[in-house]
């Protein structure tokens, strides 16, 4: 609604565009704004509804009432603060839009401005192939590497209708079901794996409906490892075979609930002596979509005393809950 709104407002410009001469729209526009009136597209309806909008609501609202629309915007004015100091100031640290100099900021003389490159974006009449294009080009030039991996993974997350591919260590592949479960253990077995474990070996990914994955085959026989459907089976098992002994790392996607809690991890212990491996061989992993996800936010507090938590968007980072006094909380 920011885009489409500055858009009707004609609030774009060149980032060398002199201030007296573009135009500048206040967060309220945005809030004010509703899809009846963008569907009002005539220059003299836009140019009138601009101008009620730099004056106030009372304004809107009687130029509204002329088109017989009625004033029920879709946001709340208490709103406008969370635009202003999240969204647009997110956006100008990546060059999407320009905010007016010299104009304090308890003004509310209107501000901000999209830059014309970013609005070009969602110009209707491109081609799928001309915006994707034009979409990597914005990013390479406006992004940092950070940003543009946050910005693909969102992608991939609209995108999960399909079946998810995930690369194995070994370089072969498994196909997983589409969502973002899947997307997390993707995540964890072709960017953490490599990064955290010196020589990672997928043993299994489990699903749900009793679906599992095995992975080395050769290793779970030597193991002596069994991998029953039936049982209970964490989303992902990994070994590192580089330290000696080899260490088993356990791992929850937790896409909406399942994290490695005290007791989730007390019964994953028993299912690892099952397979005869040691509990001072375990690691626990909880992986996550993000920090910012609601499943993060919500079970964060519940992780297990040494355990890890790992955010697919922030793939470079861990996070570790362990006791700094050993036995402090027993």
């Amino acid at each position: 609604m920011a885009v489409a709104a500055l858009v009707y407002v004609d609030a774009v410009c060149e980032v060398t565009d002199d201030a007296e001469s573009a135009q500048w729209a206040r967060p309220s526009t945005v809030v004010w704004m509703s899809e009846t009136v963008l569907s009002r597209t005539s220059v003299d309806e836009r140019l009138a509804w601009r101008t009620a909008a730099a004056k106030g609501s009372k304004q809107v609202t009687e130029v509204q009432d002329s088109w017989d629309i009625p004033f029920h915007p879709k946001y709340k004015d208490n709103t406008r603060e969370t635009l202003r100091d999240e969204t647009f100031r997110s956006w100008r640290q990546h060059n999407a839009i320009r905010k007016r100099p010299g104009i304090p900021n308890n003004s509310s003389r209107p501000r901000w401005s999209l830059l014309a490159d970013f609005a070009d974006l969602f110009d209707p009449d491109m081609t799928d192939e001309d915006f994707s294009e034009a979409a990597d080009q914005w990013r390479n030039k406006n992004m940092t590497p950070g940003a543009k991996l946050r910005a693909l993974r969102a992608l991939d997350t609209e995108s999960a209708k399909h079946a998810v591919i995930v690369h194995l260590p070994d370089g072969t592949t498994r196909t997983l079901e589409a969502g973002v479960s899947s997307l997390i253990i993707k995540g964890v077995v072709e960017e953490w794996s490599h990064q955290r474990l010196g020589q990672p070996v997928l043993l299994a990914i489990s699903e749900p409906g009793d679906k599992v994955h095995l992975g080395d085959k050769k290793t779970l026989q030597a193991l002596g490892i069994k991998i029953d459907p039936k049982e209970l089976l964490p989303d992902v098992l990994m070994a590192d075979t580089n330290p000696d002994p080899v260490q088993f790392w356990i791992i929850e996607a937790v896409s909406s609930d399942g994290p490695v809690t005290n007791e989730r991890k007390k019964a994953l212990l028993q299912w690892a002596a099952q397979q005869n491996i040691k509990a001072d061989d375990c690691s626990f992993l909880s992986a996550f979509q993000s920090r910012n996800a609601a499943p993060a936010k919500k079970r964060l507090k519940d992780l297990a005393t040494g355990t890890w938590a790992w955010f697919a968007d922030e793939p470079g980072h861990e996070l570790a809950w362990y006791q700094i006094i050993p036995g402090s909380d027993e």
